[in-house]
């Protein structure tokens, strides 16, 4: 089976293939860790100094987001609704910004010979000739792609709170319960709008799962963790860290918070009161993140760490790196989720 998997995160993409009638283990796998999509097309906003009208994909936010806000400031910017939804999921905010919505294929063409056009996606099909330039085969069986998705929030529940509802839902499961193969949820408009555009030319299996989740089943692969029963893994993200805890293979616990907002001591404290059973939602959602389920207490064997960040938490736990690489630990994930469904 010839895998691409792809972890897009805040600060970087990160690529493995894995074929498995070539490749003798995922240590030898072919790997790149590349920008990620919303600082590539940030960069690209940013250089570009005039109107622009912005078309493709709902992607992910983050660096892209704030460039638009920032060039609206001198220029006018159009968008289509997929692609104003990386703003925002609700378009009257993003009307609210300033930010004009195009609706027609005419009109993204009027528009195009007046603004300069940006095309956004999670996924740049340039990679796929790059990879062959290199001998790869790209007659992928499965494209896995990790993206965060906060869901459609409904009127009345903030972004915040409708993210952690997806994450509760999947307590008292396993972590392959954030995957979704061949199809993803109505109200998961990022990974919808993904998967829609992987369908636009690709007819193979399709793997999409929360990044979060991804590192945390990546990180059961790093040879000090996979033999333990009772874990709690770490995944401490350029954006978000979250934390889960696993009693053979089940979720009994997790928190989710914004890393930025965390430092070494209160995320001891958040991970000591996860295993006691103490950790309350309105404790991590009040203090900016975005919540917290426990349905016990669960004295963890070993606690491992991973993610771009996990040297500001040195000394909390093992820093894991499976297939001897801590940044293909979402990637690794993602692959054990193919191979495990598939």
């Amino acid at each position: 089976m010839n895998i691409l998997a792809i972890d897009v995160g805040a600060g970087t993409q990160d690529i493995m293939i894995y074929d498995s009638d070539l490749t003798r283990d995922l240590e030898s796998a072919y790997k790149l860790v590349l920008p990620s999509p919303t600082r590539i097309v940030a960069d690209e906003l940013r250089r570009t100094q005039e109107d622009v009208v912005i078309f493709g994909d709902t992607m992910g936010g983050g660096a892209f987001t704030h460039a638009v806000l920032d060039h609206l400031r001198d220029y006018k910017v159009y968008m289509t609704e997929d692609a104003a939804r990386t703003v925002r999921d609700d378009l009257e905010s993003v009307r609210g910004y300033g930010i004009e919505l195009i609706t027609s294929d005419n009109e993204l063409e009027e528009l195009s010979e007046t603004a300069a056009p940006i095309k956004i996606s999670d996924f740049n099909l340039q990679l796929l000739p790059t990879l062959a330039s290199f001998g790869i085969d790209t007659n992928f069986d499965v494209i896995a792609i990790a993206v965060q998705d906060h869901g459609v929030a409904p009127a009345g529940l903030t972004d915040r709170e409708h993210r952690f509802q997806l994450i509760e839902e999947k307590v008292g499961g396993g972590l392959e319960s954030f995957a979704y193969l061949d199809g993803v949820p109505e109200n998961l408009s990022r990974m919808r709008s993904l998967y829609r555009s992987l369908r636009r030319w690709y007819d193979g299996h399709i793997l999409l799962m929360d990044t979060g989740p991804a590192a945390v089943l990546g990180s059961l692969e790093d040879e000090r963790v996979k033999d333990k029963n009772r874990v709690v893994c770490v995944n401490v993200g350029n954006a978000h860290t979250i934390a889960i805890s696993l009693n053979d293979g089940q979720i009994v616990g997790v928190f989710e918070h914004h890393t930025h907002l965390l430092d070494k001591p209160k995320l001891e404290g958040y991970l000591s009161r996860l295993c006691d059973g103490t950790l309350t939602f309105q404790e991590v959602f009040n203090d900016g993140g975005h919540g917290a389920v426990v349905r016990g207490a669960n004295q963890p064997e070993i606690i491992s760490v991973t993610g771009p960040n996990r040297r500001r938490m040195a000394g909390l736990g093992v820093f894991a790196a499976p297939a001897g690489d801590m940044m293909m630990t979402g990637t690794v994930g993602l692959i054990k989720a193919v191979l495990n469904r598939l």
